[in-house]
């Protein structure tokens, strides 16, 4: 009876718990540092890939060594000895400390690149309101003579230059 109060009881404050906690914090909002976040993730895949590396060179181990393939999941075949399975385990571990390495050593490098590359683009941006840059780069219309239409025919009427406004400053020149 009383380990079944005691169950009751610690599931009730374990839903009470998770209904009344205000927010969920997840990994990303907190701010470690940059370091501990790669060294996290080293160690989460040095060690996760430990049981996939075992098994793959126990399988090699096996093919290399013995020279047939030995399933190390079978418990009816002849099984390594003491020795052989030290030999196994380290070369797994190294390896898995490799893939850890590895992955810690290519993220450094993306982010260094990543880093560099921002630090060419320029930090200061100016941004200007289109109004004011019209006003900036239309110069006023320039002062027209006065002519007598019917003097002229289509043909020959004197033709203004537009002045295009345009967002980017040196595209007046660009062809289109």
């Amino acid at each position: 009876m009383l380990k079944k109060s005691v169950c009751v009881l610690l599931t009730v404050l374990f839903i009470a718990q998770s209904a009344f906690c205000d927010t969920a914090t997840s990994y990303d909002d907190i701010d470690f540092p940059q370091w501990t976040k790669d060294l996290r993730r080293t160690e989460i895949i040095a060690f996760g890939s430990l049981p996939f590396v075992t098994l793959w060179t126990t399988l090699g181990y096996s093919l290399a060594v013995k020279g047939s393939f030995h399933n190390p999941l079978d418990k009816s075949t002849s099984s390594f000895t003491q020795s052989e399975q030290k030999q196994i385990m380290a070369i797994a571990a190294a390896t898995s400390i490799g893939l850890g390495l590895f992955d810690l050593t290519i993220n450094l490098i993306t982010r260094q690149v990543k880093n560099q590359k921002k630090k060419k683009i320029p930090k200061t941006i100016v941004v200007v309101p289109f109004s004011q840059e019209l006003k900036e780069q239309v110069p006023p219309p320039p002062k027209q003579e006065e002519f007598n239409e019917e003097e002229f025919t289509p043909d020959e009427s004197p033709k203004m230059e537009e002045s295009k406004p345009y967002l980017i400053k040196g595209m007046e020149n660009a062809l289109f």
